[in-house]
């Protein structure tokens, strides 16, 4: 908490030592008390920097300045100010005004960014978005398959993942006083970087403090950094500028865009299945950080709440994992060609590290919705021990369910037919041969038949 500041009888020296009478004013208002009219903390501020550029011969004057000056002062209320210490700046700010802010003065840089910090005093309650606005958050973007087919099961998954999880995530670091300042409301780079630079900070103070905040954070990099790499693969690879023109033209021959709508609807249904774990987990772990407070052998709850943590960070794990396969493969192929077999690097251990990393961190996902119901279940101290829990969360479990059945499957058959290509492509050589043995091939889906494995090759090329 703040200590009183004793701003009275150090008011000419502050004025001395002012180099600007804006920049003071800037940082001194922050320390007077609200009680105080704006026409009198102006009065003072002007007199402060009167006595600073009178020369010394006026002295009569400056002495019925600082008189003057301190009357106007004396009727100050000097109040506490109490609020939480949330950062270094803010705690500068205040071990600055116990020492009459002197040394603050030195800079007027310096003192306007220690003076201009706030932090929030409490957390508000949880209020997650409506129903309506994430589902809305899914369908958009997946409404890009009616202008390219490709798209919709591409940026439109992409984008549906990072919409629907952010508006998880802004809610969460709101109720936690700690709101997502990213905007691109202004095209200035400085702007934008200021409220990206702002939105990191706050959220390296989040993640810690919260595991709902930390699974809707897995959902969101995995959108992220899905959308910018295919933006990078569209831009700069010509062979896929040509697969999605292929999928285009397949998908003309079959009808107008309007008969894509079903598939489409489909799509966005499943998105919305992939965000209810991160509901779920939002729901009942409010206030549960990540941080592990209580160590092995503490009963059952002990064990589900940090099997709990570990789903949800082998989620963000298993994302990871197909990010570095895919940056592992950009690069392999840019230096020794499109045509070469990658098995170097993550695909040591990996043969297709994105569809595995993919597989882990939806399954995961699921896992955690499910351990949060049953770490709130064990906990509740009602009558029907937590049986209400199962039964509210019922329909979430179910929709989780369905969406990791339904991308696994996707990602499996995936594998399956980029396993039958690469058999068929690179089978004979001694290199590929012992790649398999040693490589794990990751969670595969049966037989791929090659009709089959050149339409999934055109819509999840790895």
């Amino acid at each position: 908490k703040s200590p009183l500041v004793p701003l009275v009888s150090c008011l000419f020296v502050w004025g001395v030592l002012s180099s600007s009478a804006a920049a003071f004013s800037h940082g001194a208002t922050s320390f007077i008390s609200p009680a105080v009219s704006v026409s009198q903390q102006h009065e003072i501020i002007s007199r402060r920097g009167a006595v600073h550029h009178f020369s010394g011969k006026r002295t009569k004057e400056l002495c019925k300045l600082r008189m003057t000056s301190t009357t106007v002062e004396s009727d100050i209320t000097i109040k506490s100010r109490r609020h939480a210490l949330g950062s270094r700046r803010g705690a500068t700010a205040l071990a600055g005004a116990g020492i009459f802010l002197c040394t603050l003065l030195k800079s007027n840089a310096a003192f306007a960014k220690t003076a201009a910090t706030t932090v929030s005093t409490a957390a508000a309650p949880l209020i997650l978005p409506p129903m309506h606005k994430i589902l809305l958050a899914c369908l958009l973007p997946t409404l890009l398959g009616f202008y390219k087919s490709e798209y919709g099961v591409s940026y439109g998954y992409g984008t549906a993942m990072a919409a629907s999880s952010y508006l998880i995530l802004a809610s969460i670091s709101q109720s936690a006083g700690l709101p997502l300042a990213l905007s691109f409301a202004s095209s200035k780079p400085a702007a934008i970087l200021s409220s990206l630079t702002a939105t990191i900070n706050s959220l390296r103070t989040l993640l810690p403090a919260s595991l709902p905040a930390f699974h809707a954070f897995a959902l969101f990099f995995y959108g992220t950094r899905l959308d910018l790499f295919l933006l990078y693969r569209e831009l700069c690879l010509p062979r896929f500028r040509a697969m999605r023109e292929r999928i285009e033209d397949r998908a003309k021959k079959q009808g107008s865009r309007l008969k894509r709508t079903p598939f489409l609807l489909s799509c966005t249904f499943l998105y919305f299945c992939m965000v209810c774990p991160v509901l779920v987990t939002t729901k009942l772990c409010e206030g549960m950080s990540m941080s592990c407070a209580v160590g092995l052998g503490g009963g059952l709850a002990s064990f589900l709440e940090q099997s709990l943590r570990l789903s949800v960070i082998l989620a963000l794990s298993g994302f990871l994992l197909g990010a570095v396969g895919d940056l592992n493969k950009s690069i392999g192929k840019m230096l020794k060609g499109e045509d070469t077999l990658i098995t170097g690097g993550i695909f040591r251990f990996f043969r297709h590290p994105n569809y595995t990393g993919e597989v882990i961190g939806w399954s995961s996902s699921c896992l955690a919705a499910f351990l949060a119901v049953a770490l709130k279940a064990v906990t509740d101290t009602s009558s029907n021990g937590g049986l209400h829990i199962w039964k509210s969360m019922a329909g979430f479990l179910s929709l989780s369910v369905m969406g990791v059945t339904g991308i696994s499957f996707v990602l499996g058959t995936a594998t399956a037919g980029l396993e039958f290509r690469q058999q068929e492509k690179y089978g004979d050589s001694e290199e590929y041969k012992q790649w398999v043995k040693k490589s794990w091939v990751g969670f595969k889906m049966g037989k791929q038949m090659k009709a089959e494995s050149e339409n999934i090759q055109e819509t999840t090329e790895e």
